[in-house]
């Protein structure tokens, strides 16, 4: 018995100094990063595609499409409990999220934001949305909206999400984050998305409840996964029911306002939560399985993300849109996969390339 007290002292101390286990790679989180990056950028396909959004059939399946940030952010949630809550630095993160996202970002806008300056549109967009006509005042606008090229509003956004990130931390100890992410839904499904996507904070406000699902998904997630086992089929009804409302009473797309302004409840938000689970749900009956095409495009979704703008962004800021393959207002949700998956594919080679040449130095031109 004396013998016996000191081993088992022992035994405590190795395990309280034992590292926490390394976290599981997760197949299925990793195809939905896949899968998100291609509802991303087919957003910004539709126009090149020649879809005209008009019939009934065109609304619903444009509500289906649009708004796959939600997914981009619901993931971000879920990998930054899986991968940092465990081994966590707010210095060597935030440190990080500057270097491989914030400089990307301003060296891929900074010729964008000379050309608004100088040539850009008539009337040039900085005049237009913000009434700035001062050089230096409108390439910081620039900076601040994220508005130099489509999609990258969300990195100014993204930013502060980061920077909110040891209140995640507190949340996640605390096991308070439904208590906040529930109000905070309700709150953002009332103030929407911002006009053109210029205020920051207002996107903030948006996505952080959806971010906040995501860590809590990841520390609950056999809870989660047994759920949605369970209940995904109601759910992918319910998502489509609710993308059928809308398309019915609101309209299509994103109903961008101002944040105070009234009007009627986001019904996209609520409905891309649930096609959140639907997939996730579906991908995790594969999680034995490497999806080795969507294993890919996760690897460099983040560069895709960066490059495509540059192809999908002169269709209508620069040539207004043209008829580049014939088939204006002949175009539907097919014609807008093909072209989606042929900026993908063009982003993804151009990532390739740029990722031989500059091999680990291109993190910080691409993210990736």
């Amino acid at each position: 018995m004396d013998d016996k007290l000191p081993q088992d002292k022992i035994a405590q101390q190795q395990i309280s100094t034992q590292k926490p286990p390394a976290k599981a790679f997760l197949n299925s989180i990793n195809h939905f990063r896949g899968i998100a990056i291609i509802f991303i950028v087919m957003a910004h396909c539709y126009r090149p595609a020649g879809w005209q959004i008009e019939t009934f059939a065109d609304k619903a399946w444009f509500n289906l499409m649009m708004n796959g940030t939600v997914f981009f952010v619901f993931i971000s949630g879920f990998l930054f409990h899986h991968v940092f809550y465990h081994r966590w630095d707010y210095k060597k993160y935030m440190k990080n999220k500057s270097k491989f996202v914030f400089l990307p970002y301003l060296l891929l806008s900074l010729p964008w934001i000379v050309w608004h300056l100088t040539v850009g549109t008539d009337p040039m967009m900085h005049q237009q949305m913000a009434d700035i006509s001062a050089p230096a005042a409108a390439a910081s606008w620039y900076v601040i909206t994220g508005r130099t090229l489509t999609a990258y509003w969300y990195i100014p956004m993204g930013m502060m999400l980061f920077a909110l990130s040891p209140w995640v931390m507190y949340l996640i100890r605390k096991q308070q984050v439904l208590y906040y992410a529930f109000p905070l839904l309700l709150i953002a499904i009332m103030i929407h998305r911002p006009i053109s996507n210029l205020n920051a904070i207002q996107s903030l406000v948006y996505f952080l409840p959806v971010y906040l699902l995501g860590v809590w998904g990841s520390a609950h997630r056999n809870k989660l996964f047994a759920f949605i086992d369970r209940y995904w089929l109601a759910m992918l009804f319910a998502a489509i029911a609710l993308a059928l409302i809308q398309a019915q009473f609101f309209g299509a797309g994103t109903l961008n306002k101002a944040p105070f302004e009234m009007t009627v409840p986001d019904l996209m938000l609520p409905q891309k939560l649930l096609l959140t689970l639907v997939i996730l749900a579906i991908l995790n009956k594969f999680e034995h399985i490497s999806i080795m095409p969507l294993q890919k495009l996760a690897e460099v979704s983040f560069a895709i993300y960066f490059i495509h703008p540059w192809l999908t962004t002169p269709w209508w800021m620069v040539y207004d849109s043209p008829d580049l393959f014939g088939i204006a207002n002949n175009g539907n949700i097919f014609t807008t996969l093909l072209v989606t998956l042929t900026v993908v594919a063009i982003s993804y080679v151009i990532a390739i390339i740029i990722k031989k040449c500059l091999n680990k130095r291109s993190r910080y031109l691409i993210g990736w």
